[in-house]
C-alpha cells in the first residue's frame, strides 16, 4: 500500500508573517529586506543613540527576501535589491526582517503538524513534510486532514499566513503538488496518476533540478520530463555520474523517498539579551541587570525542564565593540542565581565600563540531567518558592516579581505580534 505524504509550504512566508503581525500591511504592496548595508547602518545608529527610519532603510543596499503578493504581481522578486524594487514600485515600503517572529511561526506550524500527523520532517523555515498514512488512512481522510490543518493555522497563526498543501505517495510528488496551486492551494495526487502528473510538469519544477543541472540537461537535448524519461540510464550515468543519474531516472517517473524522518531537535541553548536606552557604566548596574536577565533565562529553562552545565555572557558597547566569555557550572542547574553568580564572576574582569555597555546577553548551554542534592529539605523549600514565582510570571509577565537587588531594573517585554517574552 502506498504511503500518504503531505507537504506544506507557506506562501510569501516572511511577508505574510509581517502582515499578520501588522494589520496595516495587509493587502498592500511591500517587501521584507535582508540584513544589507542599510540594516547594519541602522543597528550602528541605534547603538550610537541615533534614530533611523524605515524609509532610510528602504534606500539602502539590502536585498528583498520576500515580497508581498501585491508586490509580486507588480514585478518585485526575491533577491532583487531594494533599490531595484523601488524603481518598479516607487515608495515601496521595505520592512526589516525579524527572524524571531519567523521562528515563532515556524515553531507554531510544526507543533500543529506534530499534533495531527504521524511524523514530521522540517524542510526549511516555511515548509515541512508529514507522514499521514496512519492518521488519514485514505484519500478522503487526507483531504479532511488538510482542511483541519488549514483551520488550525488560521486559529493559531492567523488568516494572513496561508499555505499550499500537496499530498502524494512520496516526497517528490507531495512537493510538486504543493507547488501546483498558489496561494493557499491544495492538490491530491493519487498513486495511479503519478506518471501523468509528473509528465505535465516542467523540468525546473522538480526540487533538485536547479539552473546548472537544468542547463546541462538542455545541452543534451533534454528539455521536458518525457525527454528525461526516455533518456537511457547509461547515457545519464556517463554525463552525471551514478548518483545524479539515479535521481533523474527516478524523479522523471515520480519515484521518490516516502520516509519522513521526524526532525524535532532538542534546544542547544536558552538565552536572553537586552539593549538598554543608555550605556551601563557601573558594576552595580551590570550586576542588577545581569541578575534580572539570568532569572528570565532560568524561568525558560524550568518551563522546558532543562538543566544547564555552562553559562555564556556577552556585552556590547556603545561604540559597537563587544566582549564575551563563558563558564562551566559546578552542577547542572536551572536556577537564575546560580547562572548569575558564575556568569558575573567571569564577565566582570573582561568588560570595559568606560565604553558604556549598551547590550547584555546571557545564555545557558550544554544541557544535562539534574543530580539530586545531598540537602533535599533545603532544595524542596527553595524549589516550591521558585515554582510559585514561575506561575506568577507566566500569568502576569516577567515584571510581576523582582529580587530586592533588581527592583531598579526595567525590561520592556518584546512583542512579536503573537506573544510576549514571558509566554
Amino acid at each position: 500500500m502506498s504511503r500518504l505524504i503531505l507537504h506544506i509550504d507557506f506562501n510569501s512566508f516572511f511577508a505574510s508573517v509581517e502582515a499578520q503581525a501588522n494589520p496595516f500591511l495587509r493587502g498592500k504592496a511591500f517587501a521584507v529586506a535582508g540584513k544589507g548595508k542599510g540594516r547594519i547602518d541602522r543597528e550602528a545608529g541605534a547603538i550610537q543613540g541615533k534614530r533611523t527610519s524605515i524609509s532610510e532603510l528602504s534606500h539602502s543596499r539590502s536585498v528583498v527576501t520576500t515580497a508581498s503578493r501585491e508586490a509580486k504581481k507588480l514585478g518585485v522578486k526575491t533577491a532583487m535589491t531594494t533599490h531595484e524594487a523601488q524603481r518598479i514600485i516607487p515608495n515601496l515600503p521595505i520592512i526589516p526582517g525579524d527572524p524571531r517572529k519567523y521562528a515563532e511561526v515556524t515553531h507554531r506550524f510544526l507543533k500543529i503538524l506534530r499534533t495531527h500527523c504521524d511524523a514530521v520532517e522540517q524542510f526549511s523555515v516555511d515548509e515541512a513534510f508529514a507522514d499521514i498514512t496512519t492518521v488519514a488512512a485514505d484519500k478522503f481522510g487526507a483531504i479532511l486532514l488538510a482542511q483541519i490543518l488549514r483551520s488550525k493555522i488560521v486559529e493559531t497563526i492567523g488568516e494572513a499566513c496561508t499555505a499550499s498543501i500537496g499530498i502524494g505517495p512520496n516526497k517528490v510528488i507531495a512537493k510538486l503538488a504543493s507547488e501546483l496551486v498558489k496561494p493557499n492551494g491544495f492538490t491530491y495526487v493519487d498513486p495511479s496518476e503519478v506518471e501523468s502528473f509528473v509528465a505535465a510538469r516542467d523540468l525546473r519544477d522538480i526540487c533538485g533540478i536547479g539552473p546548472r543541472l537544468g542547463k546541462r540537461l538542455t545541452n543534451l537535448g533534454i528539455t521536458t520530463i518525457l525527454h528525461l524519461r526516455a533518456a537511457p540510464m547509461d547515457r545519464l550515468i556517463a554525463e552525471f555520474g551514478p548518483h545524479t543519474a539515479e535521481f533523474l531516472w527516478n524523479v522523471s517517473r515520480g519515484i521518490g523517498d516516502d520516509v519522513v524522518v521526524d526532525s524535532e531537535d532538542d534546544p542547544k541553548s536558552v538565552g536572553h539579551s537586552y539593549t538598554f536606552p543608555h550605556g551601563l557604566e557601573t558594576d552595580q548596574e551590570v550586576h542588577d541587570n545581569l541578575l534580572a536577565l539570568a532569572d528570565m533565562v532560568a524561568q525558560r529553562l524550568r518551563n522546558q525542564n532543562l538543566f544547564a552545565t555552562h553559562v555564556s555572557l556577552f556585552a556590547r558597547y556603545e561604540d559597537g565593540g563587544g566582549s564575551g566569555t563563558s563558564a562551566q557550572l559546578p552542577e547542572a542547574t536551572n536556577d537564575g542565581l546560580t547562572l548569575f553568580e558564575h556568569g558575573f564572576r567571569s564577565l566582570l574582569p573582561i568588560i570595559d565600563l568606560d565604553r558604556g555597555i549598551r547590550l547584555l546577553g546571557i545564555s545557558a548551554t550544554h544541557f544535562a540531567e539534574k543530580i539530586p542534592s545531598l540537602i533535599p529539605e533545603h532544595n524542596e523549600r527553595y524549589d516550591r518558592c521558585i515554582s510559585a514565582l514561575d506561575l506568577i510570571a507566566k500569568k502576569f509577565g516577567t515584571g510581576a516579581w523582582h529580587r530586592a537587588s533588581t527592583l531598579n531594573t526595567v525590561f520592556l517585554e518584546r512583542v512579536s505580534g503573537w506573544h510576549y517574552d514571558h509566554e
